[in-house]
């Protein structure tokens, strides 16, 4: 069916309001509650995205599409099952697609974000398979271009950026590659300015910067652990050295901890001028550690005067102590473990590097062999009907 240039233009216009309508609801959490209620979400969204396609391409093309992006979501949810992580019910957006919902934290390292990402085209690839059964017993040029709409739709999927499950699927082999699929993503952005590109650029770009920034703060993350892990020792020395009501103890532990942020914040007053990145990063790296040093001293000496001064009867030092110990405790466990994350979620031994490879080039390969199978097919069609 011919696209009229009004409705490339309405088209264009439904793209942009996808668009700011993801941007609202990412920001609108109420409006998924109201919209997650069990499997009248998935329903309801994918009757509005039927409907939606339906007023653009006809309904024959619209249930191929909905179908498609239906087995493609079922793939994904299977997939986390397996792997016993929760999911929310899949979401259709019109012209977008569609998602399910899965708690980041859920998923534990790369190799389990690949078997998750995976599913999804894997089972496009299989949702593909009844349109070829279909066309090759009735040779009705509908199931050819059902078969190249899913391999298109899987294969566009596949690129190297998130959160395309392309980009998902190649952090198993290193997040460094979303960077090569963000430059390739330019020019293809240039040369056909969709929204939807724009979206996936911002989106993986940003993706992207996440994952850079979290593996350049390791080390003061590392520096922040190891200060209040420094402050809680002094803390226990306090505890070890005096009596319930040791003020005059106190009153050095406190002047100690003050000294020290004191000095702190003698330095950073001394290097507060602009560094330059690439050639200061010893320097810039310094300041980073002087900063959370500074603030684990402040947020110390804070509890101290606030559990003291709160306080309406004589108070117990010992047990403010302990108060501010278990609090820096839990603080520095989180860090602890976030540092742990950030350094073995990509770390895959390079046996699951090639198979996870292997894998992710197979698929990409035979969903191409099929798309151009299919035009081959639709070309040779409209050859003869000339």
């Amino acid at each position: 069916m011919a696209t009229t240039s009004e409705q490339k233009t309405t088209k264009s216009y439904w793209g942009w309001l996808a668009v700011i309508g993801v941007f609202l609801l990412t920001k609108a959490k109420w409006l998924l509650v109201v919209l997650k209620i069990g499997k009248f979400a998935t329903l309801a969204s994918m009757f509005i995205s039927l409907w939606a396609y339906a007023v653009f391409y006809g309904w024959k093309f619209a249930i191929a599409l909905v179908y498609l992006i239906f087995v493609h979501e079922m793939g994904h949810l299977v997939a986390a099952k397996m792997k016993k992580i929760p999911t929310s019910p899949a979401i259709f957006i019109p012209f977008l697609g569609a998602a399910i919902g899965i708690d980041p934290n859920k998923i534990k390292n790369a190799k389990t974000e690949f078997f998750v990402a995976y599913g999804g085209p894997l089972a496009g690839l299989l949702s593909i398979v009844p349109a070829i059964v279909l066309y090759l017993v009735t040779d009705d040029p509908y199931w050819v271009l059902v078969i190249q709409l899913g391999a298109l739709i899987n294969l566009f999927n596949l690129f190297p950026v998130s959160p395309l499950d392309g980009g998902r699927i190649v952090s198993v082999l290193s997040p460094n590659i979303w960077i090569v699929g963000l430059l390739v993503l330019i020019p293809i952005i240039f040369l056909s300015p969709d929204p939807i590109l724009f979206l996936i650029f911002i989106f993986g770009l940003v993706t992207w910067w996440k994952q850079f920034k979290e593996s350049k703060n390791l080390a003061t993350m590392k520096h922040e652990e190891k200060v209040l892990s420094y402050v809680n020792n002094e803390l226990e020395k306090f505890k070890e050295n005096c009596e319930f009501y040791g003020e005059n103890e106190y009153t050095t532990l406190y002047n100690k901890l003050k000294k020290q942020k004191d000095k702190v914040s003698h330095f950073l007053s001394n290097n507060s001028g602009f560094k330059m990145p690439l050639f200061q990063e010893k320097k810039r790296l310094e300041i980073k550690k002087s900063h959370v040093e500074k603030k684990v001293l402040i947020n110390t000496l804070n509890d101290l005067d606030r559990t003291r001064y709160t306080s309406e009867v004589a108070p117990r030092f010992d047990v403010i102590i302990e108060y501010v110990q278990r609090k820096n405790e839990t603080e520095r466990l989180r860090i602890k473990n976030e540092v742990t994350r950030i350094k073995t979620y990509y770390r895959t031994s390079l046996q699951t590097k090639i198979k996870s490879l292997v894998l992710y080039l197979s698929l990409a390969v035979l969903l191409a062999i099929i798309l151009v199978y299919a035009m081959d097919i639709l070309e040779s069609s409209r050859l003869t009907n000339f």
